[in-house]
């Protein structure tokens, strides 16, 4: 039996359409693989379909909740997902229970919207051969390790421009963190590839730290040229990895840890509903049903023809279930808009997703404080939605048009002059910082946006708490716009030196 196995992405498109990576296997031998747009599959045969989808809004974590009983647990689960702000539409979720004791639990959830499930779903040549796995794209890698080993392992995952850094134990995501990468960039140091994986393994878990931890890096990172697979002495982790997938060099496999990793995905953490899930269980077990009418009726032909007639009750309502999709493809097929109204609809649902949009304050609380500094500690906090989103915008072809009073709003100057640090009461200096490289999308006018107001202590004496804020300031424009910028310097004698950084960070709702 043959196996199609496909990753995407999506947030990656390409004229409309959505390229793939995808790789067709007998048992774990290779026997083809490649690239490309989504229909390209039309023309591979295999007996199942496996995808790994990744989207920003996928969730693969470990969490704790409150449960009293194993069956009261998926409850809390979704309540946890939709009243903490994960979701804010439908999703899709599968959830295990690790251990349950004392009213407190520890629980496996992986998640995903349904739009981007049915899209995926959709997109596939899922009518002519089951789709049996939908899983996250962090599932899939950590499905691979855990193929080798039951250990835990460090995972260095680069993929999309970014690193990831997944904690894996027995096959599933225990603790992940993502961090933007600018490597390759004009302006980027050689080696800054390995200050992320530093970063990311001084704030892993006491689980994944220490000297004798397997390190792993995998994706098409930095270190695939080079080979540096692994650290901490992981190279027969590699070799294992690199030897479970025949008939490709093991550099491949593990460059794609995404993809080959849905070889390995457990069925029960498919993401498939349970409707569609008879289907499959339908299109497996009809060729052996089949079968054994035919065996049966050879030995004895009553028994034989009962069987002969289950089975073909069976492949009739397949075939009629294959004719229905294929008439409502062509029906679809033909009801498709034209291009004028295709315009239209990008333009209201770009209004709908621009005022609907929200911001993940635990996305944008963790990504702040990676900034931070040695010897700066965040004194206050506040944060506030912009009056622009709750009030009616002009729009001009589905876009926001800047009106008038909001091009009149106040502003107050960035920085303000020194008096001298060497009086004795509050001084304010001037800051001479420079806009960094965006991480994120900055705000455009007219769109929701959130005021961050930012109150910093910064230690140390007047030249280094200066220059420790202007190095601040510049990282902080990597998430926003800054505004209202002031540094406080403060001597309270010799033992006590410090100065307070005050300002504003406008955000883009929907980036984080």
């Amino acid at each position: 039996m043959k196996t199609l196995l496909v990753s995407m992405s999506r947030a990656d498109t390409v004229y409309g359409t959505h390229p793939v990576r995808y790789a067709l296997l007998r048992g774990r031998e290779v026997l083809q693989q490649g690239q490309g747009p989504v229909d390209e599959l039309q023309r591979l045969s295999a007996s199942a379909i496996r995808l790994s989808l990744d989207s920003p809004a996928n969730v693969t974590e470990r969490l704790r909740l409150r449960a009293l009983a194993r069956r009261f647990v998926p409850v809390l689960v979704q309540r946890h997902l939709a009243d903490s702000g994960v979701f804010t539409e439908r999703f899709r979720f599968r959830s295990r229970v690790v251990w349950l004791r004392q009213g407190e639990a520890e629980v496996d959830v992986m998640a995903m919207l349904e739009d981007d499930a049915e899209l995926a779903q959709e997109l596939l040549p899922a009518q002519e051969r089951p789709l049996t796995h939908l899983v996250t794209a962090e599932a899939a890698v950590a499905a691979l390790v855990g193929a080798a080993t039951s250990a835990p392992v460090l995972v260095h995952w680069w993929h999309e421009g970014g690193l990831r850094t997944l904690g894996i134990r027995d096959g599933r995501v225990v603790w992940q963190r993502v961090q933007p990468s600018i490597h390759g960039k004009a302006d980027a140091p050689p080696d800054g590839w390995r200050t992320l994986l530093d970063a990311a393994a001084s704030t892993a878990p006491l689980e994944f730290s220490g000297a004798h931890l397997q390190v792993l890096r995998l994706g098409a990172g930095p270190w695939a040229t080079s080979g540096e697979w692994a650290t901490n002495g992981s190279g027969e982790l590699v070799q294992r990895l690199a030897a479970l997938v025949r008939g490709l060099p093991g550099a491949e496999v593990l460059a794609q840890p995404e993809l080959f990793g849905l070889l390995f995905a457990r069925r029960p953490q498919s993401l498939i509903v349970n409707g569609y899930r008879q289907r499959v269980t339908a299109w497996h077990w009809a060729p052996p049903v089949a079968a054994l009418a035919s065996l049966v009726g050879a030995i004895a032909l009553g028994t034989g023809i009962w069987w002969h007639a289950l089975a073909d009750r069976h492949q009739a309502a397949l075939q009629l279930d294959a004719a229905t999709l294929t008439a409502q493809a062509k029906s679809l097929q033909q009801l498709r808009p034209p291009a004028e109204a295709v315009n239209a609809l990008r333009s209201a649902a770009w209004r709908e997703t621009a005022l609907g949009a929200n911001l993940r304050t635990d996305h944008f609380l963790r990504e702040l404080l990676a900034q931070m500094p040695r010897g700066v500690q965040v004194q206050r906090l506040s944060m506030q939605r912009n009056d622009v989103a709750n009030a009616r915008l002009k729009l001009q072809d589905g876009q926001p048009v800047q009106t008038a009073s909001a091009r009149r709003a106040r502003k107050r100057p960035d920085t303000q002059t020194a008096r001298g640090p060497d009086a004795a009461e509050a001084t304010e200096v001037a800051l001479n910082f420079t806009q960094a490289a965006p991480h994120r999308r900055m705000p455009v006018p007219g769109e929701p946006s959130f005021q961050v107001d930012l109150d910093i202590a910064v230690s140390g004496g007047y030249a280094g708490a200066k220059l420790t804020a202007e190095q601040l300031a510049e990282r902080l424009t990597r998430l926003g716009r800054l505004s209202d910028t002031r540094l406080t310097f403060q001597d309270r004698g010799q033992l006590a030196p410090g100065a307070r950084l005050q300002t504003r960070l406008t955000i883009a709702a929907g980036a984080f």
